[in-house]
């Protein structure tokens, strides 16, 4: 990162965002943008962090961009839980803030320990070298570049950074909340491990990620640039494990969101032999079907 470069802060007002904030403008980046969602999930506690953040950035006198997003809402006509419907909606929302300000570099801050729970969270739900590769230092989505300079901090060490530096932040409730599956596994499940296993497994995760990662690079640069529309018998030519991914790459390609070992096999059901079912559901009101041979989209 070059602090003489712009870059947009995806900042919620709770203490990593505002830990981050206060480390960029130690490390002498000024031209920053703060990038807030209101997900309008707590009411009138959502609008108060969302003041929060307006008056920490006229505090830097930092340029701020705020909108309002009704969640509940969309993954219900999305037909997606909540946990994803805010995440495709804030990356959209960062998508519109790096249009407006012209800087395609966002900045966030995901730490060791949000790594930790993407990647156990990826593996108990069944993903691939993908999902456990977890979350990298540098993504890029559509036409944003994504940095995560905190990857490899631990959340502990942003909590004492936080109380030596005296920074105050807004508490998020829904944290706590044990409706989200992020949330148990962070306050049930991963508690249970450090008391079995010690802490050592955490790091040792985050080195999986890693390795995984590269190994996700090398393997996804092999899997072809799939066409609008499939042929049954191409795809049914190809090992298994390259079907997987193309058909993953397919679904991407058709903005089906985060689509995982379901709905990738719901799609190659499409090439039974005999033939399968000819339509199968997706996510977001979409369907794929075979007609004459041909997979697609509708």
């Amino acid at each position: 990162m070059n602090p003489k470069q712009p870059y947009l802060v995806g900042i919620s007002g709770g203490r990593d965002s505002v830990v981050l904030l206060d480390l960029l403008l130690s490390a002498g980046f000024q031209k920053l943008t703060l990038c807030h969602l209101n997900h309008q999930l707590r009411g009138r506690t959502s609008d108060r962090d969302a003041d929060f953040v307006r008056k920490l950035a006229a505090s830097h006198q930092l340029p701020f961009l705020s909108a309002r997003a009704n969640v509940k809402t969309f993954a219900r006509e999305n037909q997606i839980s909540i946990e994803t419907a805010a995440r495709e909606l804030r990356y959209a929302f960062f998508a519109e803030c790096a249009k407006r300000t012209r800087c395609p570099r966002l900045v966030l801050a995901h730490h060791a320990d949000d790594q930790t729970e993407t990647v156990l969270f990826n593996f108990l739900r069944g993903s691939g070298a993908a999902g456990l590769a977890g979350m990298k230092p540098c993504t890029v989505r559509g036409q944003l570049q994504i940095l995560r300079p905190l990857l490899s901090v631990s959340a502990e060490a942003l909590r004492a950074y936080a109380a030596e530096a005296g920074i105050k932040w807004r508490e998020d409730a829904s944290n706590q909340s044990l409706e989200f599956t992020r949330n148990r596994l962070r306050h049930q499940i991963l508690p249970l491990l450090d008391t079995a296993l010690g802490r050592n497994y955490r790091p040792a995760l985050c080195r999986a990620a890693e390795i995984f990662s590269a190994e996700e690079d090398w393997m996804s640069s092999l899997v072809p640039l799939p066409e609008k529309n499939l042929t049954c018998a191409q795809v049914r030519a190809f090992p298994l494990a390259l079907r997987r991914r193309f058909i993953r790459r397919w679904l991407q390609l058709h903005q089906i969101s985060d689509p995982g070992f379901e709905e990738v096999e719901r799609v190659l059901s499409l090439l039974g032999i005999p033939l399968g079912p000819a339509k199968i559901n997706l996510p977001g009101n979409r369907h794929a079907r075979r007609r004459a041979g041909i997979l697609f989209i509708e």
